[in-house]
C-alpha cells in the first residue's frame, strides 16, 4: 500500500507546480452577446431539416425527444434484397428497392420499445407521392433488433420500395412525429 501513495504523491508533486502555473494564467477569452447563428459553421452547407432545406447524408444525427438517430447513405439493393432469401420477390415494375443502414441510441425510460417501432424511414418523390413500403427479408434489418432499454443502441437496415429513378427525399419519423428530411444528392457537387 505504502508503494502507491507513495506513486500518487510522486505523480502529484511533479505536475503539481504546471497545473499550478495553468490554472493562475490569466485568460484571453473575449465573450460577447453579438453572435448570430450564421456565424457558426460546421461547414459549407448543413440544412434544416425540412422539406424547403434538407439535411444531406453526412453524418448528421438526428434528436427526438428519447431518440437519436444516425442514418447512413441509402443505396439501391435490388439485388441484396432478392439474394438475401428466397421468400423475398421482385419489387413492383417500376421499382427498385433501396436499403437505408439506421443507428438507434434510446434515452427514454422505457424498456419495452423497438426502434422498429419508434423510427420510420421512406421516401417522397418530387412529385409528392410518400413510400415507405416494406421489401420483404431484409439483411441485418432494424426490425429484428428487438427490445431495447435506456441508453441502449441498436443497428440495422431499413428497406423502401422507390421509384426507379425519382428525384426526391428522404423521410425520418420518429415516434409518429412531423418527418425531417434529407438528401442523397451532395448540395455541394452543383
Amino acid at each position: 500500500m505504502g508503494g502507491g501513495v507513495g506513486f500518487a504523491a510522486g505523480v502529484a508533486s511533479d505536475a503539481g507546480g504546471r497545473i499550478a502555473d495553468w490554472y493562475t494564467e490569466p485568460v484571453e477569452d473575449e465573450w460577447s452577446e453579438d453572435w448570430s447563428d450564421e456565424d457558426w459553421s460546421e461547414g459549407e452547407w448543413e440544412g434544416s431539416g425540412t422539406r424547403a432545406d434538407p439535411w444531406f447524408f453526412d453524418g448528421y444525427t438526428v434528436a427526438g425527444e428519447e431518440w437519436e438517430v444516425l442514418l447512413d447513405p441509402p443505396y439501391e439493393a435490388t439485388a441484396e434484397i432478392l439474394a438475401h432469401s428466397d421468400v423475398n420477390v421482385a419489387p413492383p415494375e417500376g421499382t427498385e428497392y433501396w436499403i437505408v443502414p439506421v443507428t438507434a441510441t434510446y434515452y427514454g425510460p422505457s424498456s419495452q420499445v423497438s426502434a422498429w417501432g419508434a423510427i420510420d424511414v421512406g421516401f417522397v418523390g418530387d412529385d409528392d407521392v410518400h413510400v415507405d413500403g416494406q421489401c420483404g427479408a431484409v439483411p441485418d434489418a432494424l426490425v429484428g433488433t428487438g427490445l431495447v432499454g435506456t441508453d441502449d443502441t441498436v443497428s440495422g437496415n431499413v428497406c423502401v420500395a422507390v421509384p426507379a429513378g425519382a428525384p426526391g427525399l428522404w423521410t425520418l419519423s420518429l415516434e409518429g412525429y412531423e418527418p425531417w428530411y434529407l438528401t442523397a444528392d451532395d448540395p455541394l457537387a452543383s
